[in-house]
């Protein structure tokens, strides 16, 4: 069992390599803006048994370590100290991100209808993967699509990776197009600017009796095992409730992230105040290094996950998948520049992109759009992306809610139960819109 999540791991490391090799040694693919990681999941998508047949990875034991890498990823992040941003740019962003994921959602799902019509094995749930895959990332695809497998989904979990890869293809080669559509309209050239060099001193956290990276690794491990716990007693206390205990439960294991994050934001406060109140007298949490673990294991989940598209369990629906993907990464980018025209002031361009990379693929890809049209990130976009992203999770929390719905209509097999979702989006999309671009735009 474990030896095969080894392999796997050993696996996506050669991945890696030879996507660091690859860039180093032909110049056209350092043209490309796409990340290492996303470059070693396609990498281990043809080595792998979908095409070459070179590497055999275990798919399902690849599909368990996303699952838990994305849950370590969240407390990692949740657990550093931030500093506040309330601006209006800051809420602007957020909106931005809820609302593409709620325009995501529509779409699909009404795209997943039209599909249903003709191919009952066309799910409507099939649409709600695609702010999933684009706006969320594949970690969160496959956990909610593995959930959703599990209450009747056929194969919801390779779906979810596979929205999810399509996500990241838009964000690099329609990004890339996207920018020089950018670059030719406006008849200029990505600004370049040169940046000095500067020394950079890290404060390394080391105490006699451990290592400063195992004291964070036990912190993020005994705070992952609060979560399990959590999550199976919630999961007894459900049972007595029967179908409709069950399938609760089994959805709120596919948010074990958003648990995370909670948990560790509750540890960090708890923690900061007996640190305050001198309780504790060492600083043991160390921003650099959560930062680390954190980058390190979202870029291996991010080849892991493209590297884990199964096309023999996407075959049935392939056809439809590639027709909602295809067109939601066009929809997606014409909703972006519209939302970012109305809200933004300044930095239209730069703003688009950097959006648009992120809402079809991952933070990481925005950034590297981003730093085409904005190689100093002076234009104050890439705060945007990181607070607003925060400023989301609240905003987004009746998304959240939302994707518990339809999971009704599968236990059950009454499809009122999407249609109620939909609504509901809609209503939600109704709403933001009154709070948001009449109270919020750019003339206030």
């Amino acid at each position: 069992m474990y030896w095969s999540m080894i392999d796997n791991f050993i696996y996506i490391s050669i991945f890696f390599a030879i996507a660091i090799i690859l860039k180093r040694f032909l110049p056209f693919l350092r043209k490309f803006i796409i990340p290492n990681a996303i470059l070693a999941g396609f990498i281990g998508l043809i080595l792998g048994p979908n095409l070459f047949k070179v590497v055999p990875l275990d798919y399902e034991k690849l599909g368990q370590t996303i699952y838990h890498l994305m849950g370590i990823g969240f407390i990692s992040l949740a657990l550093r100290k931030t500093k506040s941003r309330k601006t209006r740019s800051t809420m602007n962003a957020g909106f931005i991100i809820v609302s593409t994921y709620l325009f995501q959602g529509i779409i699909g799902m009404i795209m997943a209808y039209g599909f249903n019509l003709f191919n009952k094995n066309v799910s409507p749930i099939i649409g709600l993967l695609l702010p999933l895959g684009f706006g969320q990332g594949p970690g969160q695809a496959f956990s909610i699509g593995s959930q959703w497998e599990k209450l009747g989904l056929l194969n919801g979990s390779s779906i979810g990776l596979a929205v999810a890869a399509a996500g990241f293809t838009w964000a690099t080669i329609g990004g890339i197009i996207f920018l020089n559509i950018f670059a030719h309209g406006n008849h200029k050239k990505p600004r370049v600017k040169v940046i000095e060099k500067k020394v950079l001193e890290v404060k390394d956290y080391e105490f006699s009796d451990m290592d400063g990276m195992t004291i964070q690794l036990v912190i993020i491990g005994g705070i992952y095992f609060a979560v399990m716990v959590f999550l199976t007693l919630l999961e007894k206390v459900l049972a007595p409730l029967g179908a409709l205990g069950e399938t609760f439960a089994t959805v709120m294991w596919g948010f074990h992230f958003v648990f995370g994050a909670i948990f560790a934001m509750l540890f960090r406060k708890i923690y900061d105040k007996l640190h305050e109140k001198g309780i504790t007298s060492e600083n043991y949490l160390n921003n650099f290094i959560l930062q680390r673990i954190a980058g390190g294991v979202f870029d291996f989940m991010v080849a892991a996950s493209i590297s884990a598209v199964v096309y023999a369990k996407i075959s049935t629906v392939f056809f439809p998948l590639f027709v909602i993907t295809f067109l939601g990464g066009i929809f997606t980018y014409i909703y972006i520049s519209y939302v970012v025209k109305k809200t933004m002031k300044d930095y239209i361009v730069e703003n688009t992109l950097a959006f648009f990379g992120m809402l079809t693929g991952t933070i990481s890809t925005g950034m590297a759009l981003l730093r085409e049209v904005d190689p100093a990130l002076e234009t104050g976009t890439a705060e945007n992306l990181v607070f607003g992203s925060g400023f989301s999770i609240f905003v987004g929390i009746p998304m959240i809610a939302v994707l518990n719905v339809p999971a009704f209509a599968l236990r059950t097999g009454n499809s009122v139960y999407f249609l109620y979702t939909l609504l509901t989006m809609l209503a939600y999309g109704f709403f933001l819109y009154i709070v948001w671009f009449r109270r919020f735009s750019k003339s206030t």
